[in-house]
């Protein structure tokens, strides 16, 4: 019951987070093999770039990061033994990527993990779905059930490898959200990002992006995970993640048809592009004097108040600090009292009449106080108490005199 509330509340908080995403990407056309795609400022969680994101696509061997999360979701034991069997190798056709798992091979569920992720075999999806469920239809259930409890709207598994159904499709869109979440698990992140991996057997595999790229021979150190995906109707398909000065991007891109590196192509351009064109700016920092208030009872008559924060922004290169401006809301002055640490009020920045970010202004300044200040603005209650005094010392000496006379007049009468 309470793993159920728990798929609820993750529903739910994946859904709030989409609603309130702040998308701010500029219309770029880099002129890309694929016809559908998304990129994400993953710092941010904010998209770069998109195009049809949300239309439904068949997306081939990407089905795959699907199978693998909900593998790793059902599994206790990583080191456990799976028996290879007929039944996980009889429906596999000869032009189906496979590791080369033999039946009666025994292997561990991470020899199957990796070989679904890096290899992206057939053999090795189909294991893991028989070995967890019974059989691959069990397995689909519960990876339709996912799709579910995520929340995704256009999304449906029919197998586990990733070959041609109607009924086996995503979108761009749906793809993102599905790894951002297996992402968020430290396995499937491990199984993810290796490029090469040596299984118990002591066989090496080797990842398939390196296979794609071996014609386009581009330079591909900078991405950190990747699956591909191909069949006839879905085209070449991917979705990698990559970190270039200290921003962490994820792409997906799906149906391109123009040759069997189209898909590493548009990655490694959408990466150098925005790499190139796009990095994280300072919109203020903490001596930057972001607003000027009045004083009271201070030499100062008004006095600039510093941010005391430092806050970045990824923007475009041509960034121009001098055109970021503050709205302050909050108060008009501060006194020679006024505590450090005190909230002041909240600073909004805008830059080419765009909000960039907001803060709340704390005062952290020092005044040197002034008495004449202090007496002039309180003049009223300082002359309201001299008349005060006065009287009271008037009627200290009225009657310190009455008592003199009153000893003179009795002093008289004993005389």
């Amino acid at each position: 019951m309470q793993k159920k509330i728990n798929k609820i509340l993750f529903g739910l908080i994946i859904s709030l987070q989409v609603f309130f995403q702040i998308v701010h990407a500029d219309e770029i056309n880099l002129n890309l093999n694929s016809e559908k795609y998304i990129l994400y400022n993953m710092n941010e969680n904010e998209v770069l770039l998109k195009k049809d994101e949300n239309k439904k696509a068949y997306i081939a061997s990407l089905t795959k990061i699907m199978t693998v999360l909900v593998a790793i979701e059902n599994i206790d034991d990583y080191d456990k033994k799976v028996t290879i069997t007929n039944d996980m190798l009889k429906d596999i056709d000869w032009d189906v990527t496979v590791v080369g798992f033999k039946e009666g091979e025994k292997v561990t569920y991470d020899d199957l993990l990796y070989g679904a992720m890096i290899s992206s075999g057939a053999d090795a999806v189909n294991a893991l779905a028989i070995s967890i469920s019974g059989s691959k239809s069990k397995f689909i259930e519960l990876m339709n059930n996912k799709v579910k409890e995520l929340n995704l709207k256009n999304t449906h598994f029919a197998n586990v490898v990733g070959l041609f159904d109607e009924e086996n499709y995503s979108t761009a869109y749906d793809v993102s959200q599905i790894l951002i979440y297996a992402l968020k698990n430290e396995k499937f992140k491990a199984v993810f990002t290796p490029q090469d991996y040596t299984l118990t057997s002591g066989k090496k595999i080797t990842s398939t992006i390196k296979h794609y790229n071996k014609t386009l021979n581009q330079d591909i150190s900078f991405i950190t995970g990747a699956k591909t995906g191909y069949i006839n109707a879905a085209g070449y398909c991917l979705a990698s993640t990559a970190t270039l000065d200290n921003v962490d991007y994820l792409l997906i891109t799906l149906n391109a048809y123009n040759n069997s590196s189209a898909h590493i192509q548009d990655h490694v351009k959408v990466y150098n592009y925005f790499n190139n064109n796009y990095g994280y700016k300072t919109i203020v920092d903490k001596d930057d004097i972001v607003v000027s208030l009045k004083t009271k009872y201070a030499k100062e008559k008004e006095i600039g108040i510093h941010a005391n924060v430092k806050l970045e922004e990824y923007l475009k290169n041509d960034f121009d600090k001098s055109k970021v401006k503050y709205d302050y809301k909050g108060l008009n002055e501060i006194s020679y009292f006024t505590k450090k640490g005190t909230n002041l009020g909240k600073i909004t920045i805008n830059y080419e009449n765009k909000k960039l970010n907001e803060f709340d202004l704390i005062y952290e300044e020092t005044l040197k106080f002034s008495l004449l200040s202090f007496l002039w603005i309180n003049k009223w209650y300082v002359i309201i108490i001299v008349l005060v005094l006065l009287l009271f010392i008037r009627a200290y000496k009225v009657k310190k005199i009455r008592k003199r006379r009153k000893k003179k007049i009795v002093r008289v009468q004993n005389s």
